[in-house]
């Protein structure tokens, strides 16, 4: 038979592995969708901006150099999911540990976000002055298709 407080710490684990599981498949999430929106958008001003042999080289360059720093902090975000996921399997409940691990995995959120920005305009300064209106009607349209 279980007592209250046996029942509370069953409730308690499942809860904490919901998140656990919850907070894994967002990572997840996160990291899949902004890898296959950085594709479609590639490919949609690709299709919008007539590249002359130039322009490609120098885009080339700088998604070889983007896609690495992107690897780079995609395994921080996946560590630090492992983290969190570890700081939850411990205690389930909110703690420091949680609290800090949770910033963590903010952090490098916010730094991927950052990092596709910095990316997005300077592929954008790789463009000659007269591709940067389609390039930058592509963008807008692709955020604000994001953010409906």
């Amino acid at each position: 038979m279980m007592t209250p407080r046996t029942r509370r710490l069953s409730i308690s684990t499942l809860v904490g592995a919901l998140v656990g599981i919850s907070v894994a498949i967002a990572g997840v999430y996160v990291t899949r969708s902004s890898h296959e929106r950085h594709t479609d958008l590639h490919e949609m001003l690709h299709e919008a901006v007539p590249l002359d042999a130039n322009e490609r080289e120098i885009l080339e360059l700088k998604e070889e150099a983007f896609a690495q720093r992107r690897r780079e902090i995609e395994m921080r975000l996946r560590a630090a999911n492992g983290k969190l996921a570890n700081a939850i399997a411990r205690n389930p409940n909110w703690s420091p540990e949680v609290e800090a691990a949770t910033q963590e995995v903010e952090r490098a959120a916010g730094d991927l976000q950052r990092a596709t920005l910095v990316h997005v305009f300077e592929m954008r300064a790789g463009l000659k002055p007269e591709h940067r209106p389609a390039y930058d009607r592509v963008l807008v349209d692709a955020l604000r298709r994001g953010s409906q």
